[in-house]
């Protein structure tokens, strides 16, 4: 199985249980990978969410693929933010150059960190629908999680 993460950057998730979604994700991870065994991930290397998923791919040893949108993307990041990056970026499976609808058309699962508001996570949201991808939802506000098949 081929598996995507999708979710907010860091400074939209401080007002939310940061530990709480963090613990949540690497769980979520370590079960589809024990559950379906997850071959390969993608993530967009943006700060928050994605890196985080990329810390829980390498704890449960799953391969992770960075699919970068613009090459500047690490000059919005906080400078420890940045080193984390740059961290992963080296263990990094493979580096592409590619966006959301490039990771969305080549998974088999997706992880959406969604608080519900429109931006960038919803419209990846929307590409899974469309698309009749399976995703599970870790809704931020209410700490309520969704298997969506």
């Amino acid at each position: 199985m081929r598996l995507i993460v999708t979710g907010h950057r860091e400074e939209k998730l401080f007002n939310y249980d940061v530990d709480w979604i963090v613990l949540t994700l690497h769980s979520i991870v370590y079960t589809l990978n024990i559950d379906k065994g997850i071959s390969l991930a993608y993530s967009g290397m943006a700060s928050g969410v994605d890196l985080w998923f990329c810390e829980a791919c390498v704890v449960s040893h799953i391969p992770f693929i960075a699919c970068i949108p613009f090459e500047e993307q690490a000059d919005y990041m906080l400078p420890e933010t940045k080193k984390l990056r740059e961290s992963l970026l080296l263990i990094a499976k493979e580096k592409k150059l590619v966006k959301n609808s490039w990771m969305v058309d080549n998974c088999d699962h997706a992880i959406v960190i969604w608080d519900g508001n429109k931006g960038g996570t919803h419209n990846v949201l929307q590409q899974l629908i469309e698309k009749q991808i399976p995703f599970t939802w870790i809704n931020p506000v209410s700490k309520k999680i969704w298997k969506c098949e």
